[in-house]
């Protein structure tokens, strides 16, 4: 039988906590290269700024910020630094990632129910509510220091298994209401289908994602146990919610601009990037 509170086997566990950090900063660098059209988009402002694209945006930039943070504090050089400011720093950022990811999804149905003011009223409880408890894990932490350098964060074990937890039912519920919607709504089979399968294939990759980090900090074997599929989870959270934004990109060869902004259903994550050809073409969120 394993002993977690051993001291060796925490500093163990710290090590592979460590080693998921890293490999999280290099599978996210490449996603992220491998994904930037939106941004620059706007950058050489052949798109429109729109609000919402924020939370695609801003959970991307904050995820990688949480990551460089992460991985800095878990190497030498940051043994005079601050540690709990930085781990605050590094909180703020990596649960507003998670924020983000969801809001990126929520935007629909809150679209789609437009002229049902209680189920929109709904909807923004239920985000209030999500946003309570990433607040409520990102100031209540402590530093465990591990051999001089800042070590591991230290959660309580309840704050994230409701965290884990309110986040996945969060999805499912966004996401019952979005196919409920379509189904009342005119659109095209083709957007409606496309909605529904990436729908249903965010929340699967999520709920995957947050099991495992879900039954291992309700366990509550160690500090770094409570914590060390955070980061991987956010990671995977974070990179299913970009790629549903950009799904409708796709969908460009097959449609014109036109046939995408008249449709019925206000899309808040769908838009027409211009290309060289047809640099006046619309831009749709």
């Amino acid at each position: 039988m394993v002993n977690w509170a051993d001291p060796n086997v925490i500093a163990r566990c710290g090590s592979i906590l460590e080693s998921l950090n890293f490999l999280c900063l290099g599978l996210y660098i490449w996603e992220y290269a491998g994904s930037w059209q939106v941004e620059l988009a706007l950058i050489c402002r052949r798109i429109k700024p729109r609000w919402p694209l924020l939370p695609y945006i801003i959970g991307r930039i904050l995820l990688l910020i949480s990551i460089i943070i992460i991985c800095w504090l878990d190497s030498p050089t940051s043994q005079s630094a601050d540690c709990h400011s930085a781990f605050l720093a590094f909180s703020f950022a990596a649960n507003s990632a998670i924020g983000c990811s969801s809001l990126n999804l929520m935007l629909r149905p809150f679209m789609i129910w437009r002229t049902f003011r209680c189920i929109r009223i709904f909807l923004v409880l239920a985000t209030v509510g999500h946003w309570i408890v990433l607040l409520r894990v990102m100031v209540s932490f402590s530093v465990m220091k591990v051999n001089g350098s800042c070590g591991v964060m230290v959660v309580d074990h309840t704050e994230m298994t409701t965290l884990f937890i309110y986040t996945m039912c969060y999805d499912i519920l966004v996401l019952a209401l979005t196919i409920t919607g379509l189904r009342n709504t005119p659109s095209s089979n083709v957007m409606w289908k496309t909605l529904r399968i990436q729908g249903t294939a965010y929340v699967l990759i999520t709920c995957m994602a947050n099991i495992i980090p879900t039954v291992v900090s309700s366990l509550n074997l160690n500090s770094a146990m409570n914590v060390v599929f955070a980061m991987p989870a956010s990671v995977v959270s974070t990179i299913a919610s970009s790629r549903v934004v950009i799904t409708f990109l796709d969908l460009q060869p097959s449609a014109s601009a036109e046939e995408i902004c008249s449709r019925d259903v206000p899309l808040t994550t769908m838009l027409t990037l211009p290309t060289e050809s047809s640099m006046d073409a619309r831009d749709c969120v």
